[in-house]
């Protein structure tokens, strides 16, 4: 159904447009008006996804998975890489949030970024976090999955880096954006594997051929998922960032930590569970894993001063569970 694909590339495109935009735009656009630019793209956004929705609806269960490539991104030798991307329940349910949620926090910034000096170029962020964000989600291969993953990457650097006249807040952002490397590196080396097995890196060829792993391929792929999941989501052993993000911005404390960037973890585990279902030993490290941040930071939550550490854990503990 083209409608549904074409919202689905809508949804995506608008706040990279509004990126683009308000960087063109320079000084010509009013602060005001980048503000309104950009929440105006997200809100579109979550218009093109509400009608991916409701075309999902439309469907049978099982008829409810519709791919879709724009062109060949990247080709080497047999290998061919496409900008994919994939209508289907679970993207369209992290769409729905990541643009509703993230047209309230970035609405809600108008009023409490006005008067920062620089206040287009935290809009352009913003805009450019949740373009980000739904290239993540909606990615149709694990290439377009892990590139989505690194621009989220930088853009909480960014973001969380926004006042960089203060010290704590620069090292704020190198320590979250060098926590996110190690795990960006463990899922591209699990991506290599699987080329290595089954010479593509799409969702169906992968999931289908997930039985045929040697058990040493499959855990080792899982791990390097898992590793991604983890320091994304800031579970242990690579927490320690999210306390410390809560240097930047407050409403980019609320897109980051509560809505959207360390529910991607979760996200990832529930898109590749075929890959994690080969390799039990893993998923019993990853509930363990778990187990011990909700309770740990839970734990530690109890004794902060500053509320929004206190969040900070909490947000920690609820992803644990």
């Amino acid at each position: 159904p083209p409608r549904m694909i074409v919202s689905a590339w809508i949804c995506l495109i608008s706040p990279l447009a509004a990126t683009a935009l308000i960087t063109a735009g320079g000084n010509r656009l009013s602060r005001r008006g980048a503000g309104f630019l950009a929440t105006f793209s997200v809100f579109v956004s979550f218009v093109a996804s509400l009608v991916a929705f409701a075309g999902l609806l439309g469907d049978s269960p099982e008829q409810r998975y519709h791919p879709s490539t724009l062109w060949s991104w990247l080709t080497a030798g047999t290998y061919d890489f496409g900008l994919r991307i994939v209508v289907d329940p679970l993207s369209v349910f992290m769409m729905l949030i990541v643009s509703g949620v993230g047209m309230l926090i970035v609405a809600y910034s108008l009023g409490y970024m006005e008067g920062d000096d620089e206040e287009r170029r935290y809009f352009a962020y913003m805009a450019l976090f949740v373009f980000s964000m739904l290239l993540l989600v909606q990615s149709g291969n694990l290439l377009m999955l892990l590139v989505g993953w690194g621009l989220v990457g930088l853009s909480s650097y960014l973001l969380i880096g926004f006042w960089h006249e203060r010290p704590s807040a620069v090292a704020a952002a190198k320590k979250a954006f060098v926590m996110n490397a190690i795990g960006d590196a463990t899922m591209a080396l699990a991506l290599f594997i699987l080329i290595q097995q089954t010479g593509s890196l799409n969702f169906e060829v992968v999931f289908t051929q997930a039985n045929s792993l040697s058990t040493w391929s499959a855990n080792l792929v899982a791990l390097g998922l898992l590793g991604g999941a983890v320091a994304k989501s800031a579970q242990l052993p690579l927490q320690t960032w999210l306390p410390d993000a809560m240097e930047g911005p407050t409403p980019v404390s609320a897109l980051i930590h509560a809505a959207t960037m360390v529910t991607a973890g979760v996200y990832l585990i529930a898109r590749t569970s075929p890959l994690f279902e080969q390799a039990p030993r893993v998923l019993e490290l990853s509930a363990g894993l778990g187990a011990i941040t909700l309770v740990m930071a839970g734990l530690i939550a109890l004794v902060q001063t500053d509320i929004k550490r206190v969040i900070a854990y909490s947000t920690m503990s609820q992803i644990g569970y």
